[in-house]
């Protein structure tokens, strides 16, 4: 037999091991799933590609510390490739170590700009650091590269809503419905466009009622006191304030009141 004809029939013996660890692992025997694995890099099976594997099956089983060095030792055989750093911003993530996840991100990121999987880790980094300007940042850069990916915006709407930027995210929600490839986030987007107006309806008509200040500029300019206060209402959310407090039609616009 030749060397070239050994050398591949060791190779489809290494690759038929890793995926009979992979049915192991998946029926919980984790041990020998371990040990096929090493059987397999043995066998001439890609040392790299085997320490990805000892990874995910050491990560399945909540040992994120054993893990980790397996990650460690598959880095220091291929430095420049970037899954085995992608695995360990997601361990990171999951253990609850955000700064680590947005070092380890940042890295990827510098060798591999339009990672999509990393900046979306990144996001959540971000969010569990309580840094929403650098989250919305990151999705800024998403949306730059997917800019009719509703997810991103859906995101992007959520976190202009936890920050009370009402106009901001009453425009991202819309967008997901304007885009509209996935109903069920459309839908998700309308729903909460009309929380969006409920809450800002229960306070304009507090504001009405308890601040005269606000009750004159109402009256004597509606869109421009609803903007001065930052507010931001949908067409359905403006058809339900002049239903409330039984405005004429020309005394509020038609149009949803934005601001920026």
């Amino acid at each position: 037999m030749r060397p070239t004809e050994r050398s591949a029939i060791q190779l489809v013996h290494a690759r038929g091991l890793l995926r009979q660890a992979q049915e192991l692992a998946q029926q919980g025997d984790y041990p020998s799933a371990l040990a096929t694995i090493q059987r397999a890099m043995r066998s001439g099976a890609d040392k790299y590609t085997c320490y990805l594997h000892i990874a995910a099956l050491e990560w399945q089983r909540q040992h994120a510390d054993a893990a980790m060095l397996a990650l460690r030792h598959a880095i220091e055989l291929q430095p420049h490739r970037t899954d085995a750093h992608e695995k360990m911003v997601e361990i990171y993530l999951a253990s609850g170590e955000a700064d680590a996840a947005v070092e380890q991100a940042n890295h990827v990121l510098r060798r591999d700009p339009d990672n999509v999987r990393v900046r979306r880790l990144l996001v959540q980094a971000h969010l569990d650091r309580g840094d929403l300007d650098s989250a919305l940042r990151v999705l800024d850069e998403l949306v730059a590269l997917g800019p009719n990916e509703p997810i991103y915006h859906f995101h992007k709407a959520q976190l202009f809503q936890e920050m009370e930027q009402w106009g901001l995210a009453l425009i991202s929600y819309l967008r997901v419905v304007e885009i509209g490839t996935d109903a069920e986030l459309a839908e998700r987007a309308q729903e909460a466009i009309a929380i969006l107006d409920t809450i800002q309806l229960e306070q304009v008509l507090t504001l009405i009622v308890e601040d005269p200040l606000f009750r004159r500029e109402f009256y004597a300019d509606a869109e421009s006191a609803l903007v001065q206060r930052q507010f931001a209402l949908s067409r359905a959310g403006l058809v339900t304030l002049r239903a409330i407090l039984q405005l004429a039609p020309d005394d509020l616009p038609w149009k949803p009141v934005l601001y920026h």
